[in-house]
């Protein structure tokens, strides 16, 4: 295979293109290679539309099936099903470049209709393959957990003093501080104060 041409767009008929590089084989002019690296660029970036959009070409015109296509290419069956499938599913024509060939798969599954306008605002926004997914299935996104404030707790406390207050708190507009300078006989004057246990095995409650 090394020393077979293949012409693809533009391409030019002097450039080997062989599946171990580029061969040249007379110059070409600058115009020419512009549009040389551009093919490139774009192949590399959408290989598995390709094979995907030829695969189905060969299915319709020759009726070949993955078994000749694994061999040519050397891809794996489930490879080379999973491109057919999706470019089977988002024409050429609701394909947005910029996006991965993994966006368009989350959108195959959708009717055509929908598929070019989620893709562009996707790539409008940016948004990562990770993201999309989730926005796709209507996930939302995790809220930020709260961070715990750390208190101080006076010398000399007790659990219970400690709940006695936090209790206070809930129940009256008291602040915090306040309670601190009070301390103990503060808590002591409010015997209605519900206690608040731990668990059964928590040594605080002996």
């Amino acid at each position: 295979m090394a020393d077979e041409l293949v012409y693809i767009g533009s391409i030019p008929d002097a450039v080997s293109v062989t599946d171990v590089g580029l061969y040249f084989n007379h110059d070409i002019e600058y115009d020419q290679w512009l549009r040389l690296m551009s093919t490139l660029q774009q192949l590399s970036t959408g290989i598995q539309f390709s094979i995907g959009d030829a695969l189905n070409y060969g299915q319709k015109r020759y009726g070949e099936k993955y078994s000749q296509a694994m061999d040519a290419t050397g891809y794996a069956y489930q490879s080379l099903a999973n491109w057919s499938w999706v470019s089977n599913n988002v024409p050429i024509s609701n394909r947005v470049a910029g996006l991965s060939w993994t966006h368009h798969r989350l959108v195959a599954h959708m009717g055509t209709e929908q598929q070019k306008q989620i893709l562009e605002s996707a790539k409008a926004r940016e948004i990562t393959i990770t993201e999309f997914e989730r926005e796709l299935k209507g996930d939302k996104e995790e809220e930020p957990k709260k961070q715990l404030k750390a208190v101080e707790i006076p010398s000399g406390w007790s659990v219970d003093d400690v709940n006695k207050a936090l209790s206070l708190i809930s129940t009256t507009p008291i602040p915090l501080k306040e309670i601190y300078d009070a301390g103990l006989t503060k808590l002591a004057e409010e015997d209605d104060v519900k206690r608040i246990r731990y668990c059964d095995q928590c040594p605080y409650n002996q």
